[in-house]
């Protein structure tokens, strides 16, 4: 009995650690660093609060680095922090719902990426317009270069309306993916 029980507890850190590092490496697809994705990711499928000295020793990082990445998961809103009765740490816990988490996930995309894409085009464009170049603006390239930044403007305003619907809400994102998928289930 004991030896089953130590085998599924070897199987089980297996997958955590699987997991994690799984986690890790598609940090880039995220936009964040690694042991960002590495300390929510052990958070995730652990299914239970952990402290800081338990990520410390379970991902043998400093306690700076899991202090400063925590921070950040806290502030994405992937993490929250827990308190348990007559004990004075923080506790840390991942959200579970898979479909808000990447609703999260993509909002913060959105905010760091998308949006100051989307400034810049604007601001592109409006320092080729009449009001800011005068009769320049009449100039067949300057007329192209207008023309084309106001429809790479267009498309990505109409796209992110688009995702904004889809990202309203994890339930707005679950109910467009499964109409999408053709999965009412």
């Amino acid at each position: 009995m004991r030896v089953k029980r130590a085998e599924r507890a070897a199987a089980r850190a297996n997958v955590e650690h699987d997991f994690v590092e799984l986690w890790g490496s598609m940090s880039s697809l995220w936009g964040i660093n690694p042991t960002m994705a590495r300390i929510h990711g052990a958070l995730f499928i652990s299914n239970s609060a952990m402290t800081m000295d338990d990520i410390m020793e379970k991902l043998a990082i400093s306690r700076g680095n899991v202090s400063m990445n925590l921070t950040k998961l806290l502030e994405w809103g992937l993490v929250k922090r827990v308190h348990r009765p007559g004990d004075r740490r923080d506790w840390y816990e991942s959200i579970d719902d898979v479909w808000e988490m990447f609703t999260v996930i993509a909002a913060q995309r959105k905010r760091r990426e998308i949006d100051p894409l989307l400034n810049t085009l604007r601001r592109c464009k409006e320092q080729l317009s009449h009001e800011a170049l005068g009769a320049k603006a009449d100039d067949p390239a300057v007329r192209a270069q207008h023309q084309r930044i106001s429809d790479m403007l267009k498309f990505l305003t109409l796209m992110e309306g688009l995702s904004q619907r889809f990202f309203a809400s994890h339930r707005s994102l679950r109910a467009a993916v499964e109409l999408l998928s053709g999965d009412g289930n």
